[in-house]
């Protein structure tokens, strides 16, 4: 492997859909980065696509390969899956090489794996691991804590409050009085998902929604809807349907809350709408194994980008209440840009926070999500006042 100073990023599972995104957007950062991946000669082709360092052939059921893989960087951006499978190994291997973790996916019952085995082994390492680094989960984490800042007021931290990455762990927000919810719902028109993230989908057939209430995570209750307004583009208020989101693990390590949940809307057919509601009532009772059934296709020529998406992070505390609402397209280019970003953030940093952490422990709110809104193209609207930014 190049020195770290020449290439400080590995990403894995680089041939996939988000993978080749990612490398993409490294590429145009100028960041150096070496690739791995099952697939010598799919990793072979990308390398004369954008400029690789170093190609590594390395399984996540092999640690041997991973280890070799990971030796001498600083950060592994996780982009195989499917997580459920893969993250945990990954994790470990870069770990045990010294390098930060970043992955991709935001699966509610991957990151709750993640935070409860995991989180002294990152300590110990003096290392962060920054699983959930994609759409599904950092947005959401993110607009959460900027409309929890307004309601309660900004965290009492010492050092410039513009500064994107955080030099040291920053108090939880709300501890002195917790607020009453926190509630993110995510909104899609045109959702084209690929074969790999429908395998995800159906994977968590006859899983348990949580649902974070006062000190611990619970059972949500089937077929909980939501009426949430994402804004006239995405056709004004809808219904959303309870969804095993990752803010509901994420949010309450940095907000003291009673209640955190998240939301999902695929339609704006009232219809549609109530058949979800039914659906996802009957989801826990199938069993797991009837997932395998259900086999997922995308056709090659899909277009990604025309899916468009609202994530709306709402809070409130008495009678006091903020909306953040983010606003964007194409899900995979996104989420490949959290996470180079991310990734970017780790490798030129001095010293912060370590462990597993969400993604308002390591980057504060705002300026975070104003920062990825220019590299992503992402709109932001408040409701507190402040003018609707505009996408880049």
């Amino acid at each position: 492997m190049s020195s770290p100073d020449e290439a400080a990023i590995v990403v894995f599972g680089a041939t996939g859909l988000v993978g080749r995104l990612v490398c993409g957007e490294l590429a145009r950062a100028g960041m150096p980065f070496e690739i791995a991946g099952r697939r010598e000669a799919e990793l072979t082709e990308l390398a004369t696509q954008v400029p690789v360092a170093h190609v590594h052939v390395a399984s996540a059921k092999d640690p041997a390969t991973l280890a070799m893989a990971f030796a001498g960087a600083r950060v592994v951006i996780d982009c195989a899956g499917p997580l459920r499978d893969c993250a945990e190994p990954v994790l470990e291997a870069a770990l045990t090489a010294g390098a930060h973790y970043v992955d991709v996916g935001g699966e509610q019952a991957v990151l709750h794996a993640l935070h409860e085995r995991h989180e002294s082994t990152a300590r110990r390492a003096g290392l962060v691991a920054l699983p959930g680094a994609g759409v599904d989960c950092m947005l959401g984490d993110l607009a959460a804590a900027w409309a929890a800042e307004h309601v309660c007021g900004p965290r009492p931290e010492a050092g410039d409050q513009s500064d994107v990455v955080r030099t040291e762990p920053g108090p939880r927000l709300a501890d002195e009085r917790p607020l009453d919810e926190v509630a993110v719902s995510y909104v899609f028109d045109d959702l084209a998902l690929s074969a790999g993230s429908q395998r995800a989908l159906f994977g968590g057939v006859g899983g348990r929604v949580l649902v974070w209430r006062r000190d611990r995570w619970e059972a949500g209750r089937a077929g909980e809807s939501r009426r949430v307004n994402a804004g006239p583009t995405l056709g004004g208020e809808r219904t959303a349907v309870g969804y095993a989101g990752g803010e509901v693990i994420t949010v309450p390590r940095h907000i003291a809350t009673n209640l955190v949940t998240t939301y999902l809307s695929t339609t704006r057919s009232a219809g549609a709408s109530a058949a979800l509601r039914l659906l996802s009532r009957a989801l826990p009772l199938v069993p797991r194994s009837a997932s395998a059934l259900l086999a997922p296709y995308a056709a090659p020529d899909t277009d990604y980008g025309k899916t468009t998406f609202a994530i709306v992070a709402q809070v409130r505390r008495g009678f006091s209440a903020a909306q953040i609402t983010v606003r964007g397209r194409d899900l995979y280019r996104t989420t490949a840009v959290l996470a180079a970003w991310s990734a970017r953030q780790l490798v030129a940093r001095a010293h912060g926070p370590i462990g597993m952490r969400a993604p308002a422990e390591l980057f504060r709110a705002r300026p975070a999500l104003l920062e990825l809104a220019r590299e992503a193209g992402l709109t932001i609207e408040p409701s507190f006042g402040a003018p609707e930014l505009p996408a880049r």
